[in-house]
């Protein structure tokens, strides 16, 4: 009552500023300790504001709140905690400023201070909050925290407040390793969550599930890759990118049915992280190096033709990609082809391991096709030692 009558009075009350204090003469716990009480007496005056329809002095206390919510997000939990001590007749208003910083500051969650004047209560509104931004990630970490705090007493609440996380959108590698062995879930719910996951992917087509022991086509999701007659297809192989060891894959170049033996194709690799243009053939992608069916060499966009026959409709072109450190050409892709691979490992391109180091993310098996040409996986494998 005293900051209702000396707001009548003054037009300002003692709350409102708060206790002045040097930092240099307060540790960090105190300092929580004084902001929580602070931010307590706030909600209480406001309360007792509204109840009074003094909505002047609400409408100070929501910028004084807002003011050293700017300066430290992490406040956010101190605030809301004190507006549901204070009762209902708090206006929804003085939470706001808070609310949205939970709802989108991945750091005002993850505070321990913060988290620990959190009560169960609190801790259900904001995993059940429909506003938040947050990733379901994001959420189960601070569910984990607010534990660690009383893991005694505050388990067995979280064990029932996780049904509020939406697992399946949690990276499944997080579900297998952080989740799974936080104990808050039962493996029922693990197992759930995979198998949403799993039929989600089928039904977007992002993984494929079946095909091809060897591997499939991004594009083409199956063993075999090309596009109409008028088009340029160049596709990747969804497999592991390739960092280290030796690694051999066998294609085989056809046709489809009434474009004839005038196909175009390209064999080679590709970085993992290049962005694979439409309409671009493999030999002239960034990042892309290989041969194509006229026997010319391609490096990152350059040409050389070697002085061999060119590849026909029907071959086989098997391509082997050698990273391992022993290797002395420092990394190199080679290529064989032809009846008793007439043309046997020959080396398109050296010190692969280089730019490895440079462009971090491994290689690709990567094909291009166009005048009606289809290129089909037969094998690959990974090689002990070179050929």
């Amino acid at each position: 009552m005293q900051d209702i009558v000396e707001y009548i009075h003054t037009d300002t009350c003692a709350s409102l500023n708060g206790k002045k204090r040097k930092a240099e003469d307060e540790n960090e716990t105190e300092m929580w300790n004084q902001t929580k009480e602070h931010a307590e007496k706030l909600a209480g005056v406001s309360s007792a504001a509204m109840y009074y329809n003094l909505t002047s002095l609400v409408q100070k206390i929501e910028k004084s709140i807002s003011k050293f919510l700017e300066t430290t997000p992490s406040l956010s939990f101190v605030v809301l905690a004190a507006c549901h001590k204070a009762g209902p007749l708090v206006p929804a208003e003085l939470a706001e400023p808070a609310w949205s910083l939970v709802r989108t500051n991945k750091d005002a969650l993850m505070s321990t201070n913060a988290i620990a004047c959190v009560d169960a209560t609190l801790v259900e509104e904001i995993l059940k909050d429909d506003q938040t931004t947050m990733d379901e990630y994001d959420l189960f970490l601070f569910l984990t925290q607010w534990v660690q705090i009383n893991p005694k007493d505050r388990k067995p609440i979280a064990k029932k407040l996780g049904c509020n996380i939406k697992l399946e959108s949690i990276n499944p590698s997080h579900l297998s390793d952080t989740v799974a062995s936080s104990g808050l879930f039962m493996s029922d719910q693990i197992n759930e969550a995979y198998k949403n996951q799993a039929l989600h992917a089928e039904q977007a087509g992002s993984v494929p599930f079946q095909g091809s022991r060897h591997g499939v086509w991004k594009k083409s999701r199956t063993a075999a890759t090309g596009l109409d007659v008028s088009d340029v297809n160049t596709d990747i192989l969804m497999c592991a990118p390739i960092e280290d060891g030796i690694h051999q894959w066998t294609v085989k170049l056809l046709w489809d049915d009434g474009a004839g033996r005038n196909v175009s194709a390209a064999f080679g690799i590709v970085c993992s992280q290049t962005f694979v243009e439409n309409g671009r053939q493999l030999g002239k992608q960034k990042g892309g190096w290989g041969l194509d069916d006229y026997a010319q060499i391609f490096r990152e966009g350059g040409l050389e033709k070697l002085d061999v026959w060119a590849i026909q409709v029907g071959s086989e072109i098997t391509l082997t990609l050698n990273l391992n450190p022993s290797n002395k050409r420092n990394g190199t892709l080679s290529i064989s082809w032809g009846e008793g691979k007439r043309y046997s490992h020959h080396c398109l391109v050296n010190n692969l391991r280089d730019h490895l180091k440079s462009h971090p993310g491994g290689f690709l098996p990567a094909v291009s096709t166009s005048s009606g040409g289809r290129v089909e996986l037969v094998k690959m494998r990974k090689l002990k030692k070179a050929d």
